[in-house]
């Protein structure tokens, strides 16, 4: 081979080279930069009590134990950062639940002193986030399981005598408002905040009835059925 044909060659492979370089270049994907500076953009109190997590606005129940949780973002981070619980300036207690046990809920003077209402996150490289919530601390309403009638009673009289359901609702929470339900042979009336309601219109045999109650922040309670028997007689016993 000429020395011609040998210095051709070796020019072609140095012109190729850089040409296939950049193809594979071109080829492969430079994987983005990965954020590591364990900074939080995002800090949210949730409350979870019956098996079940909302987010604010922040409403306990007062006869169930319940946590706070904190939840933040990046979510990768939740494990990494420090978690402190205030009241006000005072600091309470650390780490991402705080348990609120039914005794904290039991009076003002245990709320005030035991349920926080500031949460400071530390991340890594010790800059923090402040949150700010309120919790509000309901008691249930409650039903007497004393009726009237009770259950298996047996009422006289005809389709136009009209019987009286009496009960008893309560609610200890200041000024809250109760709306009462009757339900009559599965027919359910709202009757408000009244605690007697007449009904006729009954035909002769088994009749059931219950009532129902919720205040103004959606918690509950009722009675279970219960049965009541119609003899249909003006003869009073």
């Amino acid at each position: 081979m000429s020395l011609f044909c040998r210095n051709n060659r070796r020019f072609l492979n140095i012109c190729l080279a850089p040409i296939a370089f950049g193809v594979l270049a071109g080829c492969l994907d430079i994987p983005e930069a990965v954020d590591d500076s364990g900074k939080i953009v995002k800090v949210e109190v949730l409350v979870k009590q019956f098996g079940e997590t909302s987010m604010e606005p922040l409403k306990l129940n007062s006869s169930e134990k319940a946590e706070l949780i904190v939840d933040i973002a990046p979510d990768k981070e939740k494990d990494k950062v420090k978690y402190y619980w205030y009241i006000d300036e005072d600091l309470i207690d650390s780490g991402r639940t705080y348990a609120i046990s039914t005794s904290f809920m039991s009076s003002e003077f245990f709320r005030a002193n035991f349920i926080p209402n500031r949460l400071v996150v530390e991340d890594r490289e010790g800059s923090t986030l402040e949150k700010k919530f309120t919790v509000t601390v309901n008691t249930p309403p409650w039903l007497s399981n004393i009726t009237t009638p009770a259950d298996g009673d047996t009422l006289y009289g005809n389709s136009q005598t009209p019987f009286s359901f009496v009960w008893l609702s309560i609610d200890n929470d200041e000024g809250d408002h109760l709306q009462n339900i009757l339900e009559i042979d599965g027919t359910r009336y709202q009757v408000g905040e009244l605690n007697q309601v007449f009904q006729s219109g009954f035909s002769e045999g088994s009749h059931t009835f219950r009532i129902l109650v919720e205040d103004s922040q959606g918690d509950k309670d009722s009675l279970p059925m219960q049965e009541f028997f119609v003899i249909d007689t003006l003869e009073g016993k």
